[in-house]
């Protein structure tokens, strides 16, 4: 449903990252993680801005970009995205196994092309694995050395963070 009030793939795709993943950016990192023209991401990140979804502060010559958890509507967004995504699911089965990042792959028929590449070490026992999680969204198990690979346009959309007992992302 996302997918159908949010029509442009780019502003779609900056939703979920800054949501999922709640670290400060840059531009030039989304454009290469994006694989998109940075004059595309600029209008997006202007449009998010001026709704004050996304927060922005200068960094020498850098302009750095987070979720504005102070917003009123963060919320309901916030639970719309995980809902859209499946992030409670998701989180349920990184619980039962050891990985280092969560990537989602850039789809253009969201939810239906919806995927998670979830990187394991090479010895693990879900590398090579692929799970369905509800009734259409792929879950993926592979090495660092098959994402390096891969042709597909891959979002961060979280890393293990070795000084967290706790790997689930909190409501606020």
């Amino acid at each position: 449903m996302l997918h159908q009030l949010v029509t442009s793939k780019t502003r779609l795709r900056l939703i979920v990252k800054f949501f999922l993943f709640e670290e400060e950016t840059y531009l030039r990192r989304i454009v290469r993680e994006f694989n998109d023209s940075a004059n595309a991401i600029r209008v997006e990140l202007k449009r998010l801005s001026d709704m004050e979804l996304i927060t922005g502060r200068p960094v020498q010559n850098r302009r750095y970009y987070k979720v504005n958890k102070d917003h009123y509507m963060y919320e309901d967004m916030n639970r719309l995205v995980r809902n859209y995504v499946q992030w409670d699911q998701m989180q349920e089965l990184l619980a039962e196994t050891k990985w280092q990042k969560v990537y989602m792959a850039s789809e253009e028929q969201p939810p239906h092309g919806l995927e998670y590449i979830v990187e394991v070490k090479e010895s693990s026992q879900y590398a090579g694995k692929q799970v369905l999680l509800g009734e259409s969204i792929k879950v993926n198990f592979v090495p660092p050395d098959t994402i390096r690979s891969m042709a597909q346009t891959l979002i961060m959309v979280h890393r293990f963070d070795l000084g967290r007992a706790n790997i689930r992302p909190q409501l606020s």
